[in-house]
């Protein structure tokens, strides 16, 4: 191990508890006691590290937005390029994108760690709210599996599908004759919709995961009394 790594490993220990932890029995089944405490403590350190690369994607995501927002575009543009920055130019760019979404999004910073940065910048430049929804909810549901390019192209030729579909509906919806002030308060109308469609979403994905740590807990806490009852 290197020793930044060591150095990181140690800070995540100082904030670990994993008395609490419960592996399946086929993980340590035939370890000695002082065994299954020490794989317990990896687990927990290898799980909280996992979370904090997931948590440093978005803050690196929020340093470069503030560089762009703060400096003239010449020299953020001179900065991308100048090697300066331990990446490359188009995930700085890609990393700014993703900030104006991963900045009011729900999704748990664990999940951000096996996504590239094209995927997420690439997510957040799409402008129709109820699809970038959607995706949202399909990252929460893989629980941090990943979701690749190749699942964002799937999703968006569907939303484009739809989209031009609704574009047609809303064009009809406004009868002929229509003022630039009755077509305004249609579309405003619309987009009201949607909105709200988007805030049920939301509150039903805050609602899912609170859900499902809940059960994960009890989960743990009957594993621990089978394994009471065991001995």
């Amino acid at each position: 191990m290197t020793s930044s790594a060591m150095e990181l490993t140690e800070r995540l220990a100082e904030d670990i508890n994993y008395s609490e932890l419960v592996l399946q029995e086929g993980a340590v089944k035939g370890l000695f006691a002082n065994q299954r405490d020490d794989m317990k403590m990896n687990v927990a350190l290898a799980n909280q590290a996992w979370r904090t690369s997931g948590s440093a994607i978005r803050a690196c995501a929020q340093c470069l937005n503030d560089i762009k927002e703060n400096t003239p575009k010449g020299n953020w543009t001179a900065l991308i390029k100048s090697g300066d920055l331990d990446f490359s130019a188009s995930i700085a760019t890609d990393l700014v994108s993703a900030h104006k979404w991963l900045s009011s999004s729900t999704i748990p910073d664990r999940f951000l760690a096996n996504i590239s940065a094209r995927t997420l910048g690439n997510v957040s430049r799409i402008k129709d709210p109820k699809l970038k929804l959607k995706i949202s909810e399909k990252i929460v549901e893989t629980e941090g599996k990943g979701f690749a390019e190749s699942d964002l192209k799937k999703m968006t030729a569907v939303g484009k599908s739809r989209s031009k579909k609704t574009g047609i509906a809303a064009k009809k919806g406004l009868p002929e004759g229509a003022t630039k002030d009755d077509a305004v308060a249609y579309y405003t109308d619309i987009v009201n919709k949607l909105q709200d469609t988007v805030n049920l979403r939301d509150m039903r994905i805050k609602a899912l995961l609170a859900k499902r740590d809940e059960l994960s807990g009890q989960v743990s806490g009957l594993k621990e009394r089978i394994k009471e009852l065991g001995c």
